[in-house]
């Protein structure tokens, strides 16, 4: 059978609604066969994987990474995501959100370390899709706390950078947090990088935060049938002001 093409919003398959229950049930996933237990599927019944509905989008997030000079995670995150391969919401950015800001980092203090930004992108994979729901921690503030982790070296064992990759994953989990709204994958990995930004500046004793525009402009509203109607990144009269459309060459 001739591969069918992943869609970007709602379901990959189909692009009907996805379902997410209180309950989980076995379903096997459309691309690969896969069979194991889930909370959500669509209206029609088809369920894809975390791997599956991760796979090219990865190899995005780390062609992007490993090729781009730019100091600014934002920007980086802006970049992937207005990718085709990048979906609207999905596990992909539990792993977009540590590889933009270790890869942002490292190109701010001239340095390039290709291993730190692999492994970013491997400990996102293994947050699955819907822990911002079913487990109570976003998986774009987790992704902060890995990059944290990353660069700091952190293990279990190391006091001092383990309580930072904790502390810079909670800040970034209260803000999520305090935006409100349903999920929203795209306004998580924003708030994320802002403020893996702002920890990352205060534990170094940088500028990093202060030097670059980190106020967008969404352009995903139309694919998010759940939009924050008050989403400080929304387009509308209420914030026009308050944010900035980015130039992505810089």
């Amino acid at each position: 059978m001739d591969a069918i093409p992943k869609g970007t919003t709602n379901c990959m398959v189909c692009g009907n609604d996805i379902s997410y229950h209180d309950h989980t049930c076995k379903a096997k996933c459309y691309y690969c066969g896969s069979e194991e237990d889930t909370y959500m599927c669509c209206e029609s019944a088809h369920y894809v994987c975390d791997k599956c509905h991760s796979s090219n989008a990865l190899e995005i997030i780390e062609s992007v990474c490993m090729n781009t000079d730019l100091k600014n995670p934002i920007l980086i995150a802006e970049k992937i995501m207005a990718h085709p391969k990048m979906p609207m919401h999905g596990p992909e950015h539990h792993s977009l959100v540590p590889a933009a800001l270790i890869t942002a980092y490292l190109n701010y203090i001239g340095q390039k370390d290709y291993a730190k930004i692999i492994k970013g992108i491997r400990r996102g994979e293994k947050v699955a899709g819907g822990f911002c729901g079913y487990q109570g921690a976003c998986g774009g503030g987790i992704g902060a706390g890995i990059a944290i982790s990353v660069l700091l070296g952190a293990t279990p064992l190391t006091p001092e950078e383990r309580s930072h990759a904790n502390m810079g994953t909670s800040r970034t989990l209260k803000a999520i947090a305090e935006a409100g709204g349903a999920r929203c994958c795209k306004k998580a990995t924003r708030l994320s990088l802002k403020e893996g930004m702002k920890y990352l500046s205060e534990i170094f004793g940088i500028n990093w935060i202060n030097e670059f525009n980190i106020n967008v402009q969404c352009h995903y509203t139309q694919y998010n049938e759940q939009c924050d109607k008050d989403c400080i990144y929304r387009i509308s009269e209420q914030n026009s002001s308050f944010v900035i459309p980015i130039d992505m060459n810089n």
